[in-house]
């Protein structure tokens, strides 16, 4: 049987996290914040974050945040 678990999270702009190959020290990216309670699958070890293109600028990111934060809900796992 499956199991559906839901957090509330913000999107907010952050610069400077390493890239998964290691080639780009300072991409521009989404950290997603949990409102009241975090998936189960992250819990206290680390984050969630959306790496976004390497051609995207700081703007057009705050504007991707600020859409998220005005249509996206939340975000679920199901195992």
């Amino acid at each position: 049987m499956s199991k559906t678990n839901f957090a509330d999270y913000k999107y907010t702009v952050k610069e400077g996290h390493p890239s998964e190959d290691g080639k780009d020290d300072a991409p521009i990216w989404l950290m997603c914040e949990p409102m009241e309670n975090e998936l189960e699958i992250v819990g206290d070890r680390g984050f969630l974050g959306i790496h976004l293109n390497k051609d995207v600028k700081m703007d057009e990111a705050r504007e991707i945040a600020r859409l998220l934060n005005s249509k996206v809900r939340g975000i679920s796992y199901t195992k």
